[in-house]
């Protein structure tokens, strides 16, 4: 096969081809948002019912978080390894999340430590930065008002006594991942239907 030149009109279909390729080898199942929706509107719930049943040990509810990161684990390997095309997108929305749970660790342990005021609306901004990012880099508008909403919902918090804040973490989660993960997860359900 001799090569040759290509020409101005058969590079841009090969660029489009290629572009809809990685489109089309996008794998987000959802899977992720549903599990953190799930797991903080747990937690959250847990610990506004255990403040007032004084359920001594509902602040350790929130260990199940560390649990969640070997699913989560699980998860990200088995997109990472179905995934046959690889982006700069992809790599800028990792190191983003991947920051997020780096600093809602530290959070979390000043917080243990110190208990910090308003950690609550502290963590409700945190929340926000990877959805919105994520709705944002992916024009995925559920992921964009989620975000929006934690944020809404951290400046609220600084006016709201504890445990009611804890509310507001499960309208946080639910909207920043639990519905944008279900709205994925039938996204990737339909599309893996049509591909088979």
């Amino acid at each position: 096969m001799e090569d040759h030149p290509l020409s101005e009109q058969e590079s841009l279909e090969l660029i489009t081809r290629m572009i809809n390729k990685a489109k089309d080898d996008y794998c987000d199942t959802g899977l992720s948002a549903l599990l953190w929706g799930s797991v903080i509107s747990f937690c959250s719930l847990v610990s506004f019912i255990a403040y007032y049943q004084n359920w001594g040990w509902g602040e350790n509810v929130w260990w199940l978080t560390f649990l969640a990161m070997i699913p989560q684990v699980i998860i990200s390997y088995r997109e990472k390894k179905k995934r046959k095309y690889r982006t700069y997108n992809e790599d800028a929305m990792g190191g983003i999340w991947i920051s997020f749970g780096i600093s809602i660790l530290l959070l979390s342990f000043y917080n243990y430590l110190y208990r910090v005021p308003h950690a609550g609306a502290i963590f409700l901004v945190l929340y926000g930065i990877p959805t919105f990012a994520t709705g944002y880099a992916r024009s995925f508008r559920p992921m964009l008002i989620g975000g929006i909403a934690c944020w809404i919902l951290s400046v609220l918090s600084m006016y709201t006594r504890f445990p009611y804040t804890m509310l507001y973490n499960v309208i946080a989660a639910q909207l920043a991942w639990f519905i944008p993960g279900l709205i994925l997860r039938r996204r990737y359900l339909k599309a893996k239907k049509q591909h088979v």
